[in-house]
């Protein structure tokens, strides 16, 4: 098979390519929803301008076989000066590989004389990779470089709850204070609103229930004294468009949980793939009192079993409340790919620096101080 590539950095022209780069992410098997062109669109069309696109694209013959869609960023201070290929989307996605249409092809020799080709970048960072993804592989057999380093890393999980022992099962781990707990504020919901229920939400409504949770989530943060990122309206348009396109390809899961006609709760989900993946929960902060969101867990946990769904996806980085509630954890992984070169060996010394403060309680605490006063 002759194996070549295509650095895609205007959007019109990805657009041109959209078809088959999606076919290639379903027969590729990974099930992830931020490869797909409509997030790649999405992202791009309100932070385009700031971060350009860098889609790298493979293909075999004619046929798209392997991709990542990438953008170019300006390191955050102190690291400005440093230009950093990531994933597209930022914190909106939550894995960051590349695919594979095909198994049996290695795209890293693809990827590395790509790389070597283009001269805008220093830095090449993958946040979030499965163990599963076969980018960690061919890493770990490949040798060393001349141009390039590679730093794989490990520091967080992707969280679920896994129900293939059945729900019953499942349900006996829960604490029991947990369950006590919730069973009263449900009863006190009850008698103050109506019955609690788990509404499905379908076509032209998704886009009122979108605005909805925009407005639960910024009021729910401001009220915990922190910023919510629909406070971005980029952010929020981005996010809107997307879950918009995912529900006309019938690849949405947007439900309203309610007391009676009271709103409690509202969740997204992605389906794509086998699974209940959960993307985006907020709950009505003046009901805070009843757990609104720990109702909603609950709902979401008895409709995935009705589904006779196994896996109730909630991605990574650790939360209190996944802690209590999921029963699995995976690694995710981090890749770097770094180029040699003077900038980088500043970046290098720069990050060890920091790495030595934050390892020093005293100057951590003292940091701490003088950000409080």
């Amino acid at each position: 098979m002759n194996i070549t590539y295509e650095w895609i950095e205007d959007i019109d022209r990805f657009k041109e390519i959209a078809a088959g780069w999606d076919k290639a992410v379903e027969s590729s098997g990974s099930h992830d929803p931020f490869l797909l062109s409509d997030f790649v669109i999405s992202w791009s069309k309100y932070f385009g301008g700031k971060d350009p696109l860098r889609a790298l694209v493979v293909y075999g013959g004619k046929d798209i076989i392997g991709g990542i869609p990438l953008c170019l960023k300006r390191g955050s201070r102190p690291y400005s000066f440093v230009k950093i290929l990531c994933h597209v989307g930022g914190s909106a996605a939550n894995y960051t590989e590349p695919f594979y249409a095909f198994r049996d092809i290695d795209i890293l020799p693809v990827i590395r004389e790509a790389l070597s080709e283009k001269k805008d970048w220093d830095l090449l960072y993958l946040s979030d990779l499965r163990r599963e993804n076969k980018l960690l592989g061919e890493l770990s057999g490949s040798g060393a470089d001349k141009c390039f380093s590679v730093k794989v890393l490990t520091d967080h999980s992707n969280w679920s709850i896994d129900l293939s022992a059945g729900l019953e099962k499942y349900l006996s781990g829960i604490p029991s204070k947990l369950k006590r707990d919730l069973r009263s504020k449900r009863k006190h919901l009850e008698q103050k609103f109506g019955p609690v229920r788990l509404r499905e939400v379908k076509g032209g409504d998704v886009a009122k229930l979108i605005d909805d949770y925009s407005k639960l989530s910024l009021n729910s943060f401001s009220e915990r004294g922190r910023e919510s990122s629909f406070e971005s309206r980029e952010y929020a348009a981005f996010y809107g468009e997307f879950l918009m396109a995912m529900e006309a390809k019938d690849r949405l899961d947007a439900h309203l949980l309610c007391a009676g006609e009271e709103p409690l709760a509202i969740s997204f989900g992605y389906r794509f793939g086998p699974g209940f993946n959960w993307v985006l929960t907020g709950f009505n902060s003046k009901h805070k009192y009843y757990r609104p969101g720990y109702l909603l867990i609950e709902e979401l946990i008895k409709l995935v079993a009705s589904r006779g769904e196994t896996i109730y996806n909630w991605y990574g980085y650790e939360r209190f409340y996944k802690a209590q509630w999921c029963n699995r954890q995976d690694p995710l992984y981090k890749v770097f790919i770094l180029r040699r070169s003077v900038k980088v060996g500043l970046y290098h010394l720069i990050n060890s620096i920091e790495r030595a403060i934050r390892s020093n309680n005293m100057i951590v605490a003292a940091v701490r101080k003088i950000r409080r006063s």
